[in-house]
């Protein structure tokens, strides 16, 4: 079973075309869906409201703006599946994905957490893997047009995946949140992703992972959608949680003996 831990904000456009996608070829007892709004000025959770039981939603949380880590982690501690997806609104995918991606999980019992392809409406790649080093990171396919879907279908092993479509077990999840020296560092955090304002938080996740021996994958056999340019705002608060996210980043690595990028902040 997939725990769907989707996190909305003013993007209630892009939330729908991910229940009316998720729900085109539903199936039963495959996935559980948890949405978490952080505060949409839009009309979002009026929308929820109305709609919350033609789409098969578990639960559904109103927040103030708590950020996408904040979210996903709390998120995450509602569900008992053994796979936990941490989900952009703006991305798409369908049940037959998700039941391939649990077939990969369960036949494949060295992977640990698992990113699929991505591709935006018009056909670009948003996510093929990231390869390399922790001080190196190699982000490949980006903007690579792909229209037919045949680039990059092959699996390998990565340093990060997308933070947008990050399947990671539940085990995993766990053990990284509970982590004594986690734990003493962060207290009360609720869960794997780096308590960040917006960014980071996957590839902290990642990085610390693999720190603990546990195997990071992407899988271009499933393909997803993903609307990446609707994702982020920038400029001005923006930059300035990208300042304290990287911050939070680099002292989390640094704590842990984590390679990592050689920025200073």
């Amino acid at each position: 079973m997939i725990d769907l831990c989707v996190v909305n904000y003013n993007v209630r456009p892009l939330l729908q075309r991910f229940l009316e996608s998720l729900h085109s070829d539903i199936q039963d007892n495959v996935w559980n869906l948890f949405i978490a709004d952080n505060g949409s000025t839009d009309d979002s959770h009026s929308w929820m409201g109305n709609n919350f039981h033609k789409y098969k939603i578990e639960n559904y949380f109103r927040n103030k703006n708590i950020g996408y880590s904040a979210a996903c982690n709390g998120l995450a501690g509602y569900g008992s599946g053994d796979i936990i997806a941490l989900l952009n609104s703006d991305v798409w995918l369908t049940t037959s994905d998700l039941i391939a991606i649990q077939k990969i999980f369960d036949e494949e019992p060295d992977i640990h957490i698992l990113g699929p392809k991505q591709r935006d409406e018009n056909g670009l790649i948003t996510h093929a893997g990231i390869t390399g080093t922790n001080d190196k990171p190699v982000m490949r396919g980006w903007r690579d047009k792909d229209p037919e879907d045949i680039l990059y279908k092959d699996r390998v092993n990565c340093v990060t995946v997308s933070g947008s479509a990050y399947f990671i077990r539940r085990s995993v999840w766990l053990s990284m949140t509970y982590h004594p020296k986690y734990q003493n560092m962060y207290p009360g955090v609720s869960g794997a992703f780096l308590p960040t304002p917006h960014y980071y938080e996957e590839t902290w996740c990642s990085y610390f992972a693999r720190h603990l021996g546990y195997n990071i994958v992407y899988d271009g056999s499933v393909s997803i959608g993903h609307s990446w340019h609707k994702s982020s705002a920038i400029g001005g608060e923006a930059d300035q949680k990208f300042k304290i996210s990287q911050k939070l980043f680099k002292d989390a690595c640094d704590a842990f003996g984590i390679e990592r990028e050689n920025f200073s902040v």
